[in-house]
């Protein structure tokens, strides 16, 4: 996942678990669709779509709810929606299908290969990362999603003035970011420095967000822009 002495180590492990008959199907039928196969090659985004509009990146989509919805209030926008486990994807899949969404695209990969290999720089306008695995035990913090080989290929990812949105219910991971970025100063914290953000009213709960509450934990939202001059 990162560059040098950590390559291997990725933020996720695939837990495929048992596809459902229905998200079965939507693999066998609608990815060819909706899906995007993972190559090492710039992506034409404009010709995916059939359309030039802002690109949202979600990151980590679980089954996909939120960034259904999203797409559904704000059609203007392009939904690229990475995920590694296929019964999310097929849950998706079915959704994208059922609702005739034609502004949402898939990726079945590693999003550090994605951004690397198949992103062009300076075309994502927003990138959304709510609630990535927390990795809680303390030897296994080195597999968190934020780290600083993501912000080095978000910098080169977001468009001039775009954002990036974070979400989390564990409160040493919160630490962990506000930590990361007051270290990046090609980052700006909309909210200050030192603080969190207001929750964004746009953004759609996540089942992981409604097990987080009934955990009794706290949500801290970010959001980031970067400094142009500092890119």
């Amino acid at each position: 996942m990162h560059d040098g002495q950590d390559r291997n180590i990725r933020s996720f492990v695939r837990r495929e678990g048992r596809l459902t008959k229905a998200q079965k199907y939507a693999l066998d039928h609608y990815w060819e669709k909706h899906g995007i196969e993972y190559q090492p090659a710039l992506l034409n985004i404009d010709e995916i779509f059939k359309r030039r509009a802002p690109l949202v990146v979600d990151i980590g989509v679980g089954t996909g709810d939120s960034t259904l919805k999203h797409a559904q209030l704000h059609p203007e926008n392009n939904y690229l929606a990475i995920e590694v486990h296929r019964p999310g994807i097929g849950h998706l899949l079915n959704q994208i299908e059922s609702n005739n969404l034609p502004n949402i695209k898939i990726i079945n990969h590693d999003v550090i290969e994605i951004l690397k290999q198949q992103i062009p720089n300076q075309t994502i306008s927003q990138i959304l990362i709510f609630f990535p695995d927390p990795w809680p035990k303390k030897r296994h913090h080195k597999r968190r999603l934020i780290n600083p080989n993501l912000l080095t290929l978000i910098k080169r990812k977001l468009s001039r003035h775009g954002r990036l949105y974070i979400a989390t219910d564990w409160e040493d991971y919160a630490e962990h970011i506000q930590l990361l970025f007051n270290q990046d100063t090609s980052f700006f914290n909309l909210a200050g420095s030192e603080s969190s953000s207001p929750r964004p009213a746009w953004r759609i709960p996540t089942r992981y967000e409604s097990r987080g509450l009934r955990l009794d934990h706290k949500v801290w939202d970010f959001c980031y822009s970067l400094n142009s001059d500092k890119r």
